[in-house]
């Protein structure tokens, strides 16, 4: 089971809303504590929030650090600057990290404590689907943008974001270049694992790979969201190409 430890200053708000909203996403597959450098008891308005959310705040407690020090934990997130120094107390864990969020305790009334809350729910539900079961892959963030730093291997990953499934010569066809070069970059990119093939009678159909963590889809998803017009020459040529087709066969034999 996955350990999993949130660290704040005080151990009153933001690491203990994000206990609660971390034990109720990830589920029983997940332990999840939390603690303070310097605690001061848990702040009320936590119970509240998280009641109007409808978590579970039973076993909520405020602990110092120093308590968990020679406990491991798979992961371990700082919630403020003050306590991503106690990270050294953690060494052997398995991922450090750092979310910067404000603390609602010294403003007034409940909204801060709500809005901390959708904003950590938000974190959370993200950290979770990109941690999921099955993210484990060899490739890294370096490998991935080596991938991605060709302009042209960049435009195959975008076509295939919005296409789904195409072949070498609907490649030629809208990026405007030669079958050799456009075959070398699909090598490379299966090669590394992002691409796979699929074969239909004499048709070659490349797509992504199956197995792709959900991280790197979820790259690849915001670089095509977050560049619109990435591919809007390639797409024009790509549909033009699509009315060429005679019906039911759907490209050029590769």
């Amino acid at each position: 089971m996955k350990r999993i430890l949130f660290l704040c200053t005080g151990n009153s708000a933001r690491s203990q809303l994000a206990e609660a909203a971390m034990r109720h996403l990830a589920g029983n597959g997940v332990e999840v504590c939390s603690a303070g450098v310097r605690p001061e008891g848990v702040d009320p308005r936590v119970y509240e929030a998280l009641a109007e959310q409808g978590i579970d705040s039973s076993g909520l407690e405020s602990l110092s650090v120093q308590d968990l020090a020679d406990q491991h934990f798979d992961t371990v997130i700082t919630l403020c600057d003050k306590a991503s120094d106690e990270c050294a107390l953690f060494a052997d864990s398995d991922a450090l990290l750092h979310w910067d969020f404000k603390d609602p305790k010294p403003l007034p009334g409940l909204k801060p404590f709500r809005d901390t809350l959708d904003a950590l729910i938000a974190r959370i539900s993200l950290f979770l689907m990109l941690n999921g079961t099955g993210s484990t892959s060899a490739m890294g963030p370096v490998e991935l943008f080596k991938v991605m730093s060709d302009p042209l291997r960049l435009k195959i990953l975008m076509i295939i974001e919005d296409e789904q499934w195409v072949t070498v010569s609907d490649l030629v066809e809208s990026l405007g270049v030669s079958q050799p070069k456009v075959s070398r970059h699909l090598a490379l990119l299966r090669d590394s694992g992002v691409l796979e093939t699929r074969r239909e009678g004499q048709w070659i159909f490349y797509r992504y790979t199956e197995n792709l963590p959900v991280w790197v889809r979820h790259v690849f998803t915001t670089v095509r969201n977050g560049n619109p017009g990435i591919i809007n020459q390639e797409k024009l040529q790509l549909s033009q190409l699509q009315q060429r087709k005679v019906p039911d066969n759907r490209s050029v034999k590769v």
